[in-house]
């Protein structure tokens, strides 16, 4: 078992999560200057899973750091030895940050639904383990459904639509 495991994995939930919320949520969640009564702002559950995530990516980093220098000190090795020793782990992370790239720059073009679909699914691919693929697949489409269904249903926070998506449903209205 690799002991970076848990380090990567609290890197890439911080570097998530903090995209979500420096620069996702004030771009493309409108907040409206006045909020009548006691009503919540429409970024602020966004707002809230995001903080929440990245508190939980840096808890990782920093319990990941113990298990680093402990194996740290079991074993001495050149830095290119622990590049070649985690190629394939260097490559999925390079993967990943490509990935959350095209996330950032996609969602204004498909929306939120279908960009989190892909992004998870993506992600889930990156694990390497397949042994639970049905799961894998299902929480892919039926995670980022629900978080819309509950946003939009419930908090009446609007997700970005997308230029896609919007461009055929007004397409589509006109023709009918």
């Amino acid at each position: 078992m690799n002991q970076n495991r848990d380090f990567y994995a609290g890197l890439v939930a911080t570097v998530f999560f903090a995209v979500i919320l420096f620069v996702l949520i004030p771009i493309y969640v409108k907040v409206p200057s006045f909020i009548p009564g006691f009503a919540p702002p429409p970024d602020m559950w966004p707002r809230v899973v995001a903080v929440i995530g990245l508190v939980m990516g840096v808890l990782a980093l920093v319990l990941a750091f113990p298990k680093m220098r402990e194996a740290s000190r079991d074993r001495v090795e050149g830095f290119g030895t622990r590049i070649l020793g985690n190629k394939t782990h260097l490559m999925r992370f390079a993967g990943i940050l490509i990935v959350f790239v095209a996330f950032v720059y996609g969602m204004p073009l498909i929306g939120f639904v279908p960009a989190t679909v892909l992004l998870l699914g993506v992600l889930f691919i990156m694990t390497g383990n397949f042994e639970r693929k049905f799961w894998m697949i299902g929480l892919a489409v039926i995670f980022p459904v629900l978080l819309y269904l509950l946003f939009t249903e419930v908090t009446h926070t609007p997700f970005p639509k997308g230029k896609l998506l919007s461009a055929n449903i007004s397409h589509l209205t006109t023709l009918i």
